[in-house]
């Protein structure tokens, strides 16, 4: 038996206006520090119910930590909110996630979130999620990411029931988006969809949304680094965001996620940009096993970017995009990668995009994925 989970999503121009149909009277807002200060947030507050009590955490950093995440929940208990709205990139989504459980459950160790242990939520609140970048796929999936305190690690914490009840894509939100952030997100999403498409664990409604999340996004992408304020472009690359998300969170990663997890955790890079440059050879890789399934999303992409081979097609959609194609185009050297080497492939062993990865890894595989992604494939 399987089940395929999803937020009741509004999409479209003028989205954040459906925030006026719901009867808010408390609402927390969790975002970053840099949404703080711009007008973006004030959008959001123009569309919420005038009579709404507002309270607002706007420190969350790029890679929150459990402290920093929880540094007011006691302030937010009794603030006592009814909805719990995450605005912004993954981070202040997935902290507005679990921010949303501990609230309802003080007695709840931030560790059992997880898909065996029942929570009870929904007694107090309900959760939003409205992503202001196209990419990560939170506002679609359950589950949450945080750093490890004083580690180079971060943990993966699910449960069906921090999934948000609703997403609401606005494409008005992302036509500032900045170009890097832009590019790097894309990726993400784009590999969401592949692997969800190949994973162990895929099934027909992951599929569907692959297909079309990898249609939308590599059809419009130039487009909008072109021309971001193209607002049908970026529409359709921001909606074929979280059906990536939708993939994924019903099908579960692969092996470039759980590289790029390690990469990023050791080195501090932007998640996008290091799942983005492992998935080339994380195709080569798979693609004995999963042929077919590679062929049919080759022929998906424009014929413009299309090599024989997927994975060099990709090669060159990210190459136009202006996504890192290699660790070294990061700017790691080869002395600092060689001296992590061992850490970045036992952290990347103990993900579980290796047990969802199509094909079986070794950790000499895996330290044979890190050596051929350092320099990029001429």
């Amino acid at each position: 038996m399987w089940f395929f989970r999803s937020p009741e999503i509004i999409f479209g121009e003028d989205s954040l206006s459906f925030l006026k149909d719901l009867r808010i009277n408390r609402c927390l807002v969790i975002t970053d520090n840099f949404l703080l200060k711009s007008g973006l947030l004030d959008k959001l507050f123009r569309n919420l119910p005038e009579s709404s009590k507002r309270m607002v955490i706007g420190d969350i950093s790029p890679e929150p930590t459990f402290r920093e995440m929880t540094g007011r929940i006691e302030e937010i208990r009794k603030f006592n909110p009814d909805y719990v709205i995450g605005f912004g990139g993954g981070s202040s989504m997935d902290t507005s996630k679990i921010l949303f459980a501990l609230n309802e459950r003080p007695d709840l160790d931030v560790y059992d979130i997880t898909p065996l242990v029942p929570l009870g939520l929904r007694k107090k609140s309900r959760l939003i999620a409205i992503p202001t970048t196209s990419g990560t796929g939170s506002e679609c999936s359950w589950a949450a990411v945080l750093s490890e305190e004083g580690e180079k690690r971060k943990s993966e914490l699910a449960s069906p029931e921090i999934l948000p009840d609703y997403a609401i894509l606005d494409p008005d939100l992302v036509v500032s988006l900045p170009k890097e952030q832009t590019k790097n997100t894309a990726a993400d999403a784009l590999t969401h969809a592949i692997e969800g498409y190949v994973s162990s664990w895929n099934n027909p409604f992951s599929d569907a949304m692959s297909e079309k999340a990898i249609d939308l996004i590599s059809s419009n992408i130039e487009t909008v680094l072109k021309d971001p304020e193209n607002i049908d472009a970026r529409n359709s690359v921001h909606i074929g965001a979280s059906m990536a998300g939708l993939s994924f969170s019903n099908s579960q990663i692969g092996l470039a996620h759980a590289l790029g997890h390690s990469l990023g955790a050791y080195f501090k890079l932007a998640h996008g940009k290091t799942v983005a440059l492992f998935l080339p050879n994380v195709i080569d890789f798979n693609y004995n096993v999963s042929a077919q399934k590679f062929e049919k999303l080759n022929s998906i992409v424009p014929e413009r970017y299309r090599k024989k081979k997927f994975s060099d097609t990709l090669r060159g959609l990210f190459r136009s995009m202006g996504v890192e194609g290699s660790i070294e185009e990061c700017g790691i050297t080869r002395k600092e990668f060689e001296q992590n080497l061992d850490g970045l492939v036992s952290l990347a062993s103990e993900s579980t995009g290796c047990l969802t990865n199509p094909r079986e890894s070794s950790t000499s595989d895996i330290r044979e994925l890190f050596r051929n992604s350092y320099a990029r494939l001429r």
